[in-house]
């Protein structure tokens, strides 16, 4: 009898589990594209440009609106989109400890659906849409933790940008709110059709590309117009020119000074290498080429590397490995100032261990490969594809990864 008691008992509970569950139904979009949405825009407003919008949106694809005309729904309604980091790792953006309702890209912390694995990339990042001509809204609104539906009213009218773009299908697309005129603050929505997820990469270089997409008029203004410190990235604070060399030396850890901080020295082998040309690209917007490099200098028997990458930005014909006006990497050194100020040079750190997300002020960025647990290994170095993007004095770097053997504890 006393177990027949203690069967119901365990029936009853598991009635009652069940039925507090609450079912999930999972979104299917036919025919998608895959989008992924960054807000450029960094700037904030004060007594000298308090006629402008905030850049603080909630974005509608396919709009719908109420009898008074303000937006009410649509097909994707996507509030509190924040300006974006200065990284966008591969990770999802909602991954960690945040609790902000603001969001630095979408999907980013949306729950929506997202991009499957193509040709062995996590495209999480990217969300899915359905393809064709679509609508994109963007209304600015206060920068507050109150939804865009409750505001007032008329603080739900203030329309920021509206276009109509053509989304192909199974295609992956970057979308950049940005600046197009410096001068006259006109924007836009820049839309890059990506082709990572097709090319033949190899699994032991990484890869970068580079883009400007610095609004027109920006590098000619004048130096007290662009955006004020700490909203840039140091070096590029003042733009650079149209045209604009990259080289790559890589760095390793030698040692250490007297203070016990790790010394750093430029691998001979590895230094001044051409890693492409960077063009403003603003008003076309294909990929530009991906320069690949090894990921490990010395042998692929190797499973973790800590070297990293020193980035020179340099106007044609200058060549950092003859001038005798810059220190030799991985020193910014005397000079480069004077040039970042003309838009002729600039430089970039990408090292994982010197840099610091909570510092915008910084030439010191991610590194262009990832070190993580991976199979029996901890940590493992990997391969990914990096997109930096200059965009009116800041900086901006994407990582996109394949995917990896999960850990083995």
């Amino acid at each position: 009898m006393k177990n027949k008691i203690l069967i119901l008992l365990s029936v009853i509970c598991t009635a009652i589990y069940l039925s507090s569950c609450k079912k999930t139904d999972y979104r299917v979009v036919e025919d998608p594209a895959y989008i992924r949405v960054f807000n450029n825009l960094t700037y904030t407003l004060t007594l000298d440009n308090k006629e402008e919008l905030q850049p603080f949106f909630c974005m509608f694809i396919d709009p719908e609106f109420d009898a008074t005309g303000k937006p009410s729904g649509g097909l994707v309604v996507s509030d509190f989109l924040d300006k974006r980091g200065i990284y966008a790792a591969p990770n999802a953006a909602h991954a960690g400890l945040s609790t902000s309702k603001f969001n630095p890209e979408y999907p980013g912390k949306e729950l929506v659906p997202t991009a499957p694995i193509l040709n062995g990339f996590d495209l999480t990042n990217w969300a899915q849409v359905k393809s064709g001509k679509r609508r994109f809204l963007f209304m600015s609104r206060p920068i507050s933790n109150v939804p865009f539906a409750k505001l007032p009213d008329e603080q739900q009218r203030k329309v920021f940008l509206d276009t109509v773009i053509n989304l192909s299908v199974r295609e992956v697309y970057t979308l950049h709110v940005l600046q197009k005129d410096f001068k006259t603050k006109k924007n836009g929505l820049y839309v890059r059709q990506e082709t990572f997820h097709k090319q033949a990469f190899s699994d032991t270089l990484s890869y970068v590309n580079f883009y400007n997409l610095s609004a027109d008029g920006f590098m000619s203004a004048a130096p007290e117009l662009k955006l004020p410190v700490p909203a840039t990235s140091s070096m590029f604070r003042f733009g650079i020119r149209d045209t604009m060399n990259v080289f790559m030396t890589h760095i390793r850890t030698d040692g250490v000074d007297f203070r016990g901080n790790p010394k750093h020295a430029r691998i001979p082998a590895f230094s001044f290498q051409f890693a492409g040309t960077v063009f403003r690209t603003l008003h076309d917007p294909k990929v530009t080429p991906y320069y690949g490099f090894p990921i490990f200098l010395k042998s692929n028997k190797e499973v973790y590397s800590d070297t990293w990458q020193f980035l020179q930005f340099c106007v044609p014909p200058i060549d950092p490995a003859t001038s005798m006006t810059y220190a030799e990497p991985p020193d910014g050194g005397a000079g480069a100032s004077v040039e970042s100020l003309k838009g002729r040079y600039a430089y970039l750190r990408m090292d994982h261990v010197q840099y610091n997300p909570n510092y915008y002020l910084n030439a010191a960025f991610p590194g262009l490969t990832i070190s993580t647990h991976s199979g029996i290994y901890n940590p493992r170095t990997f391969g990914v594809v990096n997109s930096i993007e200059i965009v009116n004095g800041n900086v901006f770097l994407t990582t996109v990864q394949r995917k990896y053997p999960q850990p083995i504890y």
